[in-house]
C-alpha cells in the first residue's frame, strides 16, 4: 500500500509528534502506570487529523525561498493509529501502535537559483501519502504504587516498518529506534475534584536526518536536522459521573538533543522544539459483546510553538475495547463438600453414622425405623430420613433439594427466582437461568455463607468519599433480592473497614459513612429499615499485610454479617455476632 520513493528523492523521517499510548485508561497523549488487576486484553483505532505540521520556515531560512514559496510544505495529514496489547499482572502492560498517514498534501518550496553552492542541491521530497509510520513496541511496568500515586517505567521499540515511506515523512528509515520513558500520576486526596495528574519524560534515540543544509556546511545553516530527542508531556485527567465519562487537558512536546556535523544544533532550536496543547474527553460505552468494556473519545489541540511537526490545529477520534481473559475457574461446590466429609467424621452417639449425616447425633440408631441409616432411633411416616419428633411436615417427605432438607417439609421454590429447587443450583440465593447446571439460579456477585454473606465483588465508593460507585449497584440489588428472599433472615449488619492508610479518626469516619451509605441504598430498594443496622471499623480490623498493596487492597471493605435468624416455621432466632 506504500508507494515506492522515486530516485531523484532523499530520506525523510517521521514527522507527525502525536504518540498515542493505546491502553485504555492510557489519554490521547498521556501513558499512565495503570494496568487491569486481571490479565486483560485490549484494542483501540484513533483517526486523525492535521492541518499544517510542517511549515516552509522549518526547512529553509533563505528569505527569497520564503517569500516565493506556500507557507506550509506538508498542509494536510489524515493518520490512523492502531493499537493492540494485554495488561497483566496488575503491573504490567505490552502493546504495539502502528501509525499511517493515508492521506497526504503539501507544497514544495520555490528555491530562487543560486541559493545553494555548485556542489549542493536543495532535499528532494514526496509531499503525497501514503506515509506509513514505524511500528511501536511498547514494555511497560508499574514499579511503584499506592492509592493516590503511581510510578512506572517503559521501553519502547520502533521497528521500520515506515523504511519504504522514508521520502514522503512516514518513517525515519531503516534502522530500529528506541525510546525508554518513566510515567508518573498523582491525585490528591483531598481536593475539592477528582483530578490526577499525570506526567511523561523520555529519551527517543533516532536515526540522524536532514533536510538542505541545517549545519551550514555552503555558507549560513539553512535547513533541518533530526536526531536524538528529549520528550515530554504533563497534564490531568477528571473523571466524572462515577467515572464513566473524562476530561483531560495535556501540553506536550520535545527538543532536539544534538549539535554535530550531520543535523547542526537541535537543542532548544524553535524549529527542533514543537509543543502542543491537547483536550480530550472519553465516555465509556455499554458493553456489546460478554464482558468487553468500549469506550470512545476525541481531542482537539493547536501548537504552541512552531516546531516541525506541531500543527495548527489537531483532530483526534478513537475508540476501543478491553476485555478481561477469564482465568482458571473455581472449585466446584461438589468438590468443597465431599472435602468437607473427609476432614469431619465425628460420631457422637457411636452408631457408626457420621454426625455431619446423622439427624440424632446424640441418639444411636436402632436400624428398625423405616430408614435405618438416618441416625435415629424413631419412627418415620413420610420415609423421608427425618424422624417424626424432628419433623415439621411428618406426613410429607421432604424433597431433598438443598434447602431446609433438615426441616421435612418440601419446597419447591424456596428463594421464589422462578427456578425449582430440584434444578436451582443456589436454592436459597435467587439468581439467573444459566445454562450450566452448577451455576443455575445463582447470584454472579454474592453467596451465603453461613452467618455472613460473601461479596464477590467489593462495594466501590468514590475516592475518599462514600458515594456509592454504579458498578456496585448489580451487587448490592442481588443482596436486596436475598434478603426478600429469606424472611428468616431477621437482622443484617452492614461493616465498613479500610486499610491503615491515612488519619486513623478520619479512616474511621468514612467507614462509618460507607456502611451507612450502603445500608441506605438497601433500604431505599425495598428492604426494611429494622432488618438492617451499620457500623464502621476503620483501620481496627485488618484481615490481611497492610505493608503491601494487595493488603491493602483486601482491608478496604464492606462486610455483611447475619445477626439474627430464624425460621418462618418458628425456629428460635440466634443473635449470631461476629466477633
Amino acid at each position: 500500500m506504500v508507494s515506492s520513493a522515486a530516485s531523484a528523492q532523499q530520506q525523510t523521517f517521521h514527522l507527525d509528534r502525536l504518540e498515542v499510548p493505546g491502553a485504555p485508561d492510557d489519554g490521547v497523549v498521556l501513558f499512565r502506570p495503570v494496568a487491569e488487576e486481571k490479565p486483560t486484553f485490549y484494542a483501540q483505532l484513533g483517526l486523525g487529523y492535521s492541518a499544517n505540521p510542517l511549515r516552509t520556515s522549518n526547512i529553509t531560512t533563505n528569505a527569497l525561498a520564503l517569500q516565493s514559496s506556500s507557507t506550509n510544505v506538508i498542509s494536510t495529514q489524515i493518520s490512523t493509529y492502531l493499537s493492540a496489547g494485554f495488561e497483566v499482572f496488575d503491573r504490567v502492560i505490552f502493546g504495539a501502535t502502528f501509525p499511517a498517514a493515508w492521506i497526504e498534501a503539501g507544497h514544495q518550496p520555490n528555491y530562487p537559483i543560486g541559493i545553494f553552492a555548485a556542489n549542493s542541491a536543495p532535499t528532494s521530497f514526496s509531499t503525497t501519502g501514503p506515509a506509513v509510520g514505524d511500528t511501536r513496541f511498547d514494555a511497560r511496568v508499574v514499579v511503584y504504587k499506592t492509592d493516590s500515586a503511581a510510578l512506572g517505567v517503559q521501553l519502547s521499540l520502533y521497528a521500520p516498518t515506515g523504511a519504504g515511506s522514508s521520502t514522503n515523512f512516514g518513517g525515519d528509515g531503516s534502522q530500529f529506534e528506541w525510546l525508554p520513558m518513566v510515567t508518573g500520576e498523582w491525585t490528591p486526596p483531598r481536593l475539592p475534584l477528582p483530578l490526577t495528574f499525570v506526567a511523561n519524560t523520555g529519551i527517543a534515540i533516532r536515526h540522524d536526518n536532514s533536510i538542505n543544509d541545517p549545519v551550514g556546511h555552503n555558507g549560513p545553516p539553512s535547513g533541518l536536522g533530526v536526531g536524538d530527542e528529549w520528550r515530554w508531556a504533563v497534564g490531568a485527567l477528571m473523571p466524572l459521573f462515577f467515572q464513566r465519562f473524562r476530561l483531560g487537558l495535556t501540553i506536550f512536546g520535545q527538543t532536539g538533543l544534538k549539535n554535530d556535523s550531520v543535523v547542526g544544533n537541535t537543542i532548544f532550536t524553535a524549529r527542533n522544539t514543537p509543543i502542543e496543547w491537547n483536550g480530550e474527553a472519553r465516555m465509556r460505552l455499554p458493553s456489546f459483546f460478554g464482558k468487553s468494556k468500549w469506550y470512545a473519545g476525541a481531542s482537539v489541540g493547536t501548537r504552541l510553538s512552531s516546531g516541525y511537526g506541531a500543527p495548527d490545529f489537531r483532530l483526534v477520534a478513537l475508540i476501543g475495547m478491553d476485555l478481561p481473559l477469564e482465568g482458571p475457574p473455581e472449585p466446584s461446590p461438589e468438590s468443597r463438600v465431599r472435602a468437607s466429609i473427609r476432614t469431619s467424621m465425628k460420631d457422637t452417639d457411636g452408631d457408626g453414622i457420621p454426625d455431619d449425616v446423622d439427624a440424632c447425633p446424640n441418639e444411636p440408631e436402632d436400624h428398625k425405623d423405616p430408614d435405618p441409616n438416618d441416625g435415629c432411633p424413631t419412627t418415620d411416616r413420610d420415609g423421608d430420613g427425618i424422624p417424626d419428633k424432628f419433623d415439621k411436615c411428618p406426613d410429607e417427605p421432604e424433597d431433598k433439594d438443598g434447602v431446609q432438607d433438615a426441616d421435612g417439609c418440601p419446597e419447591t421454590d424456596a428463594d421464589r427466582d422462578g427456578i425449582p429447587d430440584v434444578k436451582d443450583a443456589c436454592p436459597k440465593e435467587p439468581g439467573q437461568a444459566d445454562p450450566d447446571p452448577k451455576k443455575n439460579g445463582c447470584p454472579k456477585f454474592i453467596k451465603l455463607e453461613g452467618s455472613s454473606v460473601r461479596v464477590l465483588q467489593q462495594v466501590h465508593f468514590q475516592t475518599a468519599s462514600a458515594t456509592i460507585l454504579p458498578d456496585s449497584f448489580p451487587m448490592l440489588q442481588e443482596i436486596v433480592l436475598l434478603l426478600q428472599a429469606n424472611s428468616d433472615i431477621k437482622r443484617l449488619r452492614i461493616e465498613g473497614h479500610t486499610d491503615n492508610r491515612g488519619n486513623a479518626a478520619y479512616n474511621l469516619d468514612l467507614s462509618k459513612r460507607r456502611a451507612a451509605s450502603v445500608r441506605q441504598w438497601l433500604v431505599d430498594h425495598g428492604v426494611a429499615a429494622d432488618r438492617l443496622e451499620s457500623e464502621g471499623y476503620g483501620l481496627t480490623r485488618p484481615i490481611a499485610d497492610n505493608d503491601t498493596d494487595v493488603g491493602r487492597a483486601e482491608n478496604r471493605r464492606v462486610e455483611f454479617k447475619i445477626l439474627q435468624s430464624g425460621s418462618d416455621r418458628g425456629e428460635s432466632g440466634n443473635d449470631g455476632s461476629s466477633p
